[in-house]
């Protein structure tokens, strides 16, 4: 009575499949740890390795790179007339996080940040920091979060917003990924 049950030539094996959740990181200077891919810095001469910059007002004199995820950083300051300042990264995952260092009180510096993020070129969520006069810096600030989305590939603009003077001092992008057990 069974044997009607089975395909023709007899039983044939399902082998189920599983996947885990693990997390990745996107450094701001080397990059996805996985892929290896870069993010994608525009315009590329207006951004600047923060660890190394000696013309930037935050530096390593104000910034500790042992409380920075792989100890860099990258800079930029936009200004009202400026081209829009970007990062691009491409993950797959099903979720991810941005983190920046946040600043307040520097002396002759812009330390507003005013940023907007597009997730597959839809706006996806915006974070400001306005500077509360203190001369406090915060490190591993989560300024973008989203979560439950499908396990495919990804792109993420995080873009630097005028009409005012705006800072960004970008540290790591982390997602979560599917992989097969």
């Amino acid at each position: 009575l069974l044997s009607g049950l089975l395909p023709i030539g007899g039983a044939s094996a399902v082998t189920p499949r599983s996947a885990n959740a693990v997390n990745r990181t996107i450094d701001d200077e080397l990059g996805d740890s996985v892929t290896g891919l870069q993010p994608v810095y525009s315009p590329q001469a207006d951004w600047n390795q923060g660890a190394t910059c000696t013309t930037c007002h935050i530096g390593t004199g104000l910034i500790d790179p042992t409380r920075v995820f792989g100890g860099t950083w990258h800079d930029s300051t936009t200004y009202p007339d400026d081209t829009p300042h970007t990062i691009a990264a491409t993950f797959t995952g099903t979720a991810v996080y941005v983190f920046n260092i946040v600043v307040n009180a520097v002396p002759d510096t812009a330390t507003l940040t005013n940023l907007t993020f597009f997730l597959d070129g839809e706006r996806a969520g915006e974070f400001v920091h306005v500077p509360d006069g203190s001369s406090d810096v915060s490190y591993n600030v989560p300024v973008f979060t989203t979560t439950d989305l499908q396990n495919v590939p990804h792109t993420l603009l995080i873009q630097m917003n005028a009409p005012n003077v705006t800072n960004v001092l970008f540290d790591y992008i982390a997602y979560t990924a599917e992989e097969d057990d």
